[in-house]
C-alpha cells in the first residue's frame, strides 16, 4: 500500500510539473499560455468582478468572433506596459479585422491579432488562477518543481554509488 500511495504522488507530481512546464513554454510575447486558438488568463485583481474575479483561471478561446455589443479581452498595446484589457465592441469593420471599442480611453481601434476572446466564451474556474500563477513565477518553478526533481536526482546518485560500493570485487552481478 505504502509503494501504491508513493507511486500515486510521484505520478501527480510529474504530471503537474510536466504541464506547468508546458505552460511556461507556450507563452506568447505578452506572458500569456497559448495553444492554439485558446489563452490561459490568469485574474490577478478583481477589476473585472463580480464576472471574473481574482484567482481564477479564464480560459478563452480567439475563434469565437465577437458582435456588436460584446465584451472582449484584448491586448491593449496602447498603454505604456502592453497589458490585458476588458471592453465593449461598439462596432466592426467590413471584413472583421478591426474592432471599435470603448474603454477606459474612450474609443479605440483594434486589430484582430490583439483580441483574446470574448467573456461570452470564456470558461472560468475558481481558484486554479492562483495555483498557476504561482506554479508559473520564478520562485515558484524553482521550490516546487525545479528543486524537488534536483532532490530526487541526487537521491538517485546516491542510490547508485552505495550499490555499487556494496558489491564484492569480482562479482559479476
Amino acid at each position: 500500500m505504502k509503494k501504491f500511495i508513493r507511486n500515486f504522488i510521484i505520478i501527480v507530481y510529474a504530471i503537474i510539473a510536466i504541464s506547468v512546464t508546458v505552460c511556461l513554454l507556450s507563452y506568447n510575447q505578452y506572458k500569456v499560455s497559448e495553444f492554439g486558438n485558446k489563452s490561459l488568463l490568469i485574474m490577478n485583481n478583481n477589476d473585472l468582478a463580480p464576472n471574473f474575479t481574482k484567482g481564477q483561471l479564464v480560459i478563452l478561446d480567439k475563434s469565437v468572433k465577437p458582435n456588436v455589443g460584446d465584451q472582449i479581452f484584448f491586448y491593449n498595446i496602447y498603454s505604456p506596459s502592453v497589458e490585458i484589457a476588458n471592453a465593449k465592441v461598439t462596432s466592426i469593420d467590413a471584413d472583421g479585422a478591426i474592432y471599435t471599442i470603448t474603454g477606459m480611453n474612450g474609443d479605440q481601434k483594434i486589430s484582430n491579432e490583439f483580441l483574446i476572446g470574448t467573456n461570452g466564451s470564456a470558461v472560468k474556474i475558481g481558484g486554479l488562477g492562483t495555483v498557476l500563477g504561482t506554479l508559473e513565477s520564478k520562485w515558484g518553478f524553482l521550490f516546487l518543481i525545479v528543486l524537488p526533481l534536483l532532490i530526487a536526482f541526487l537521491y538517485e546518485i546516491v542510490q547508485v554509488v552505495t550499490e555499487m560500493r556494496g558489491k564484492p570485487k569480482g562479482s559479476k552481478e
